[in-house]
């Protein structure tokens, strides 16, 4: 076996073991930081700290995958804030060390900026959305594996198991990320110049305006108030591990779909329809009078995400030298994470006004009319649709 071939396999395992790591606990943690108190607003704050930091950190790693062109230390680095945080929210009882590790685990996740930005590297210029697209694949599966496990991971030992067995996980992602044969790239030095012309970059700045709306919206309800939604609706810890795997298992499928399809329809046709079904996956939520409904909203959701979100990506680094493409991707990433962050945060406060049910629909609301006026934009000069 060649060595980019070996390299691309071993990419892939490193990052669905990565992303094992980070969503191992992630379906019933918002019902695990609500039995510390009884307002949403501090159980959004809480949930947050992964998106502030991850925002507070992409751009910095971005750079600095640029500026030392070798992307192991940092990935190395980053797997181990993974593991860290998730061993800390699994020891502790306050809130403010709960917030704590999650914010380490915001940190980590600031290794996908990397992870993208070499993977990238062993494709053709062109090949840029299909590398995203495969990458995300790998990541979606190890989501969904995560997900799926957190539920039985509970009934065997409570909350606490979990998170230990994300911190072990964490531990193997770092020693097969060491395997890995990365050739050293030329470094490329960022200056205040140059980020700033990424950032007002028509080509960059707006998919990554649409995404920031996307990941607010997913963050403020399948893993923001999705979980306690369905605890009201009488679902179990199986069942709420459940709805957010087979939310996952929606990203997996699109993406896989992506792969095939991206060269036979066009972009524009499928940002368009996959806009639209995100949205009637919150509405399906947002009006559910059974847990069966939030099945059927949470996989359409999925589903959605997983075509727009690869291409979104791909498209923010596509027109960008290659020398600049980790810090394209660390703006990109970090732009998005601000809705991350925001998400849970504002759903929590308007959640406590006027209750869960109301707050999804004005998510739903805000998010439509948003998305469709960038992607109009984005879509007009490019003339996606023929």
């Amino acid at each position: 076996m060649d060595t980019r071939r070996s390299s691309i396999i071993l990419f892939l395992g490193v990052t669905f073991l990565f992303w094992v790591t980070l969503y191992l606990y992630v379906p019933t943690l918002p019902t695990y930081v609500k039995t510390k108190t009884m307002q949403l607003s501090v159980v959004g704050l809480v949930l947050s700290m992964y998106g502030l930091f991850m925002a507070l950190i992409r751009l910095p790693m971005g750079i600095i995958g640029d500026a030392i062109g070798w992307g192991k230390p940092p990935i190395a680095v980053g797997i181990f804030l993974a593991a860290l945080g998730a061993f800390i929210m699994g020891k502790v009882n306050t809130l403010f060390m709960l917030g704590t590790g999650r914010a380490l685990t915001g940190l980590s996740a600031g290794t996908w900026v990397i992870l993208i930005g070499v993977f990238s590297t062993f494709f053709k210029f062109e090949q840029a959305i299909f590398a995203s697209s495969l990458l995300t694949f790998s990541a979606s599966f190890g989501r969904m594996v995560g997900t799926a496990l957190t539920g039985y991971l509970n009934r065997i030992g409570g909350y606490p198991l979990a998170f230990f067995l994300a911190a072990v996980t964490g531990v193997l992602a770092i020693i097969l990320s060491l395997c890995v044969k990365e050739e050293k790239r030329s470094p490329k030095k960022a200056s205040l110049k140059s980020i700033t012309l990424l950032v007002v970059k028509r080509e960059v700045l707006l998919p990554t305006v649409i995404s920031i709306m996307v990941h607010y919206a997913d963050w403020s309800v399948t893993f923001g108030f999705l979980p306690i939604l369905a605890q009201q609706l009488g679902a179990s810890d199986v069942i709420k591990s459940l709805l957010i795997s087979l939310n996952i298992a929606g990203i997996t499928s699109a993406n896989l779909m992506n792969t095939l399809l991206l060269k036979r329809v066009g972009h524009g046709t499928l940002l368009g329809s996959g806009a639209f079904l995100f949205f009637m996956g919150i509405v399906l939520i947002a009006v559910a009078p059974t847990v069966l409904w939030l099945f059927c909203g949470t996989f359409c959701m999925g589903f959605a995400f997983g075509i727009l979100y690869p291409i979104l990506l791909g498209m923010s680094i596509q027109t960008v030298d290659r020398s600049e493409r980790t810090t394209a991707m660390g703006i990109h990433q970090s732009f998005y994470a601000v809705g991350m962050f925001a998400g849970p945060w504002v759903s929590g406060i308007i959640a406590d006004r006027l209750g869960i049910r109301p707050m999804f629909v004005l998510t739903a609301a805000v998010y439509l009319l948003t998305v469709y006026a960038f992607l109009y934009l984005l879509l007009l000069k490019k003339r996606v649709y023929q």
